[in-house]
């Protein structure tokens, strides 16, 4: 191992991974639509611990991660009385980079659930996993590398744009 790498923090070693990640060339839309992108369950490990540890400073706990085919959604995340949850992945995303927005996206709920939820039960109210204004408290640390957090992800605009921001 270089020295030069030695030097170098956990967590620049993961910024540079994750913007290497999003700045991958997309590939064409035919390919999109052709050969879609199925992450396996260590890629989602992966990225969920780079995630955690870049934007959440490692407040979560990992969750049951499950890859699987969903119909009418790209993830979700499932909470569960005791204040854990679980997030549910579709297996074929269009590209890399639409996978780790929606992984993202999943992890700002599992925030909402775990640690705004604690506060919540304290108060004496129910924990809540929604798209009100704690659901982008990391939108900007998120858009620092290339991740846009939005509601929902418009496929019909994201083939006219190729654009995670306008999408």
């Amino acid at each position: 191992m270089s020295k030069r790498y030695q030097r170098t923090s956990k967590r620049q070693r993961y910024r540079r991974t994750v913007a290497r990640f999003m700045s991958h060339e997309l590939p064409t839309i035919s390919e999109q639509k052709q050969k879609l992108y199925r992450p396996t369950i260590g890629q989602v490990e992966f990225y969920y611990r780079l995630l955690n540890h870049l934007i959440f400073r490692d407040q979560l706990t990992r969750p049951a991660l499950v890859i699987r085919r969903l119909h009418s959604a790209w993830g979700l995340c499932v909470g569960r009385g005791d204040l854990s949850c679980e997030i549910h992945l579709t297996d074929r995303f269009y590209c890399k980079q639409w996978f780790l927005l929606v992984l993202a996206h999943e992890m700002c709920h599992q925030y909402q659930w775990e640690v705004l939820g604690r506060e919540r039960v304290n108060q004496g109210r129910y924990p809540i996993m929604s798209h009100g204004p704690t659901f982008f408290l990391f939108r900007d640390k998120l858009k620092q590398f290339g991740i846009p957090l939005k509601t929902a992800v418009r496929t019909h605009r994201w083939f006219r744009h190729q654009d995670f921001f306008k999408a």
